[in-house]
């Protein structure tokens, strides 16, 4: 009987410790724990030498077995996520920029029929620059408004009616040595040609050509070059298109709290005198030959800015812009000098800006395709004071008063004409 019982005990333990073994392989508990247990089975007679050496090679067993599972279960699992994150890895290489501005824009133009107008505007715009490969990226970028170059804004009118949004730029950028980058397609134009006003180039406008800009270090600063060929018009049927070629030699420096940038640049047009636009954008001020361009507008440029970081992180400049084209005799030069104080950048909340601005272009001095559109509509012939105040309100988020005062030239009924404009700007930026 008691052998019985000793025989029965043992079998139930065979079971137990056997259905253990299966269940725990199942939920991968097979570990040094159920070595130990049956090793204490065996030790207190509970079970013999011959169940103890089954059940010690069926664990042991198991164990790789349950090893080489969790081995595998985890190696796919590395696997899964090592795929998943290769399918995200672009991400790592996509830059996302853009703002939101909403504009009231006040404006009072004499010699009209009706001078005063109240217009609320936005202009909305989004990008995205991915790199290629190590020294290559694509950038594009999508804005709000019409085919007008110098302007992205709407007007909020129209019973409602749907917005365009247009291909505002559209460039590849090969950084091709680090003293050489170089660009094409519908490009930026602040990168590749510097001007510290907007004298000449609206700052909307975007060119489209091929550009290059070779900078390198010296005892002053940073030296540079800029040269670029920009596509103007392409004439069906006609092999004198109008094109734009520029050379830029400019010296970055800084001294301490000093610092500055002076550039000379000169313009060469190809077939601009008495060629006809395409595409409705000359503000119809230059002075004309049966009703297109009379000259070319080759012209120089002289660009400077000096100035002084406080010891409050404040900081004053001065800066000024000239000049001179080569083929008109008279109204052949233009002007704009400035000062600024505040911060170098409104970003954050408190920091501030105020800029003046009084400019004077003539009417021949300059093509009336590109000055500020804000200036007598874009045209040449003017003279202006423009003021204006930034406040950062908070983090990526201003606010700023933009005021011209322009004495514009009517060249049509041979009198001039007096447009003022006052912007009040809510910006938001994200990237």
């Amino acid at each position: 009987m008691i052998m019985m019982i000793k025989a029965l005990r043992s079998v139930l333990a065979v079971m137990l410790v056997g259905g253990s073994v299966v269940f725990s392989s199942q939920a991968f508990a097979a570990n040094d724990a159920m070595l130990q247990l049956i090793d204490v089975l065996h030790a207190n007679g509970t079970i013999d030498a011959d169940a103890y050496s089954v059940l010690k090679n069926y664990a042991a067993a198991d164990k790789e077995k349950t090893m080489a599972h969790i081995d595998k279960v985890a190696s796919d699992k590395v696997a899964g996520v090592k795929k998943v994150t290769d399918k995200m890895e672009w991400t790592s290489r996509i830059k996302l920029n853009g703002d939101l501005r909403l504009r009231r824009q006040w404006e009072n133009v004499d010699n009209s029929a009706d001078p005063s107008r109240v217009r609320y505007r936005y202009r909305a715009r989004f990008g995205a620059e991915g790199q290629v490969v190590d020294d290559v990226s694509v950038a594009l970028g999508f804005a709000s408004g019409g085919v007008d170059p110098r302007s992205t804004n709407e007007t909020m009118d129209d019973n409602f009616e749907s917005k365009g949004l247009v291909m505002d730029y559209a460039y590849a950028k090969w950084v091709a040595t680090d003293y050489a980058t170089l660009y094409g397609g519908k490009m930026k134009r602040k990168p590749i040609l510097w001007a510290p006003t907007d004298l000449l180039w609206d700052g909307d406008i975007n060119p489209e050509g091929i550009a290059a800009h070779l900078h390198t270090k010296n005892s002053l600063g940073i030296g540079y070059a800029n040269l670029g060929h920009f596509f103007l018009e392409e004439q069906k049927g006609d092999a004198d298109d109008q094109n734009l070629s520029f050379v830029q030699i400019g010296q970055k420096f800084k001294s301490g709290n000093i610092f500055g940038n002076i550039a000379a640049t000169y313009y060469a047009f190809d077939n601009q005198a008495e060629a006809a636009y395409e595409s409705d954008v000359s503000a119809g001020t230059n002075s004309l030959t049966n009703g297109n361009p009379r000259y070319e507008y080759d012209s120089f440029s002289l660009a400077t800015e000096l100035g002084i970081n406080l010891s409050d992180g404040k900081m004053v400049g001065v800066f000024g812009e000239y000049i001179e084209a080569d083929d008109p005799k008279d109204d052949e030069t233009g002007y704009a000098v400035g000062f600024k104080f505040g911060d170098k950048k409104v970003k954050k909340f408190g920091q501030w800006q105020v800029k003046y601005i009084h400019a004077d272009l003539e009417r021949d001095a300059w093509a009336d395709i590109f000055p500020d559109s804000d200036r007598c509509g874009g045209g040449t012939g003017f003279k202006s004071d423009e003021v204006v105040f930034k406040l950062g309100l908070a983090k990526n988020i201003s606010a700023s008063f933009d005021y011209y005062d322009s004495e514009c030239g009517d060249y049509t009924g041979g009198s001039n004409q007096d447009s003022k404009i006052l912007q009040a700007d809510l910006q938001f930026k994200f990237k």
